[in-house]
């Protein structure tokens, strides 16, 4: 089933790989893992995002905007990306990053695309992520007050033309399963500001799927995420034309892996992360992906997911923000570099 034609630029290399985790799933004793490659959606180094802006954009551009406005934290893919894109369609960009005070704003990782990317930065403290006051809307009326046509993307791209992509992104997934023979029972996804997570709830239920969709939140608390899920895709399907939308029996989503806060380093996170890159060469990041890996890995060995089961994971990319993080914070106990010269 897919959303009715909206304005689209092509930026991602799609379909993206659904590849069998062989290795990963042997460490872990059982289940049949298989990993959705939008880490490899290409533009700006990949991620979920390129899909999404693909649609916000071009709703961007038909308005007449020459200017994208963006927000996320420090470390934020959304605006890697947004950058990247807003070169690639000819618009200037401005990001609006936030932060707790003495958090790093050194130029790596994230930042340091930003501004290869030729995005302006503008850095403000926050004591939420995802709580901006009036920082954009004051942003877009000075830019507008100069002469500029801004266009201010949401949190995370999560208005109904970026859940758009991910109901399309669900018909993508269902054809590769069907043509490998592989009915799959989870799919995993971190969940932020959750406009992927509705998307792929809105295609899951008006496919519908055969598997269960579950969120692991990197931010924000398991109950309001459920209210605002189902709230958010009954307001995106009314625009988009889904007959069905999902209600919270539907879904799953837990919090018990963000540990201190969006972003911090848990010591599941940084398991997660060695084990997949020493099995599959494949790079979590330490703020989304990584922490669903932890959650997947927890609900395998808690009994949650059965070792007969067939699971889905929705990589989300994000593997620069590994580059701004301390080496030695990312590297697991049993992992030790090796002097030249030292015995061993």
């Amino acid at each position: 089933m897919r959303v009715p034609q909206l304005p689209r630029m092509s930026f991602a290399q799609l379909p993206t790989p659904l590849e069998e985790a062989k290795r990963l799933g042997e460490a872990l004793g059982g289940p049949r893992i298989f990993l959705k490659r939008d880490d490899l959606t290409g533009a700006g180094l990949g991620g979920n995002k390129v899909r999404k802006l693909e649609y916000v954009i071009a709703r961007a551009v038909a308005e007449g905007a020459d200017t994208l406005v963006a927000c996320g934290g420090y470390q934020s893919n959304m605006a890697r990306i947004t950058a990247a894109l807003g070169a690639r369609a000819g618009l200037r960009v401005e990001l609006v990053l936030g932060g707790m005070a003495g958090e790093s704003r050194a130029w790596q990782g994230n930042l340091l695309l930003d501004r290869l990317y030729g995005a302006r930065v503008h850095f403000i403290e926050t004591e939420r992520r995802w709580e901006f006051g009036s920082a954009l809307q004051d942003l877009a009326a000075e830019l507008t007050r100069q002469g500029r046509h801004p266009y201010v993307i949401p949190l995370g791209g999560s208005s109904p033309e970026g859940m758009a992509s991910y109901i399309n992104a669900t018909d993508e997934l269902l054809g590769q399963l069907s043509a490998a023979g592989v009915r799959a029972d989870h799919l995993y996804v971190a969940v932020g500001s959750g406009g992927t997570f509705c998307g792929l709830a809105l295609g899951a239920v008006n496919a519908p799927a055969p598997y269960r969709l579950v969120g692991i939140s990197v931010s924000r608390g398991a109950g309001f995420l459920r209210e605002r899920v189902v709230a958010d895709s009954a307001a995106a399907a009314g625009v988009l034309q889904v007959a069905r939308t999902p209600q919270a029996s539907d879904f799953a989503v837990y919090d018990e892996y963000i540990g201190p806060g969006y972003g911090a380093l848990t010591k599941g996170c940084v398991e997660a992360i060695s084990l997949v890159a020493r099995t599959e060469g494949v790079l979590l990041d330490p703020v989304y992906s990584g922490k669903a890996m932890h959650g997947l890995m927890d609900h395998i060995r808690s009994g949650k997911v059965s070792r007969d089961d067939t699971v889905v994971f929705l990589h989300t990319g994000g593997s620069p923000a590994l580059f701004a993080y301390d080496p030695d914070s990312l590297s697991p106990a049993d992992v030790q570099p090796h002097t030249p010269g030292a015995s061993g």
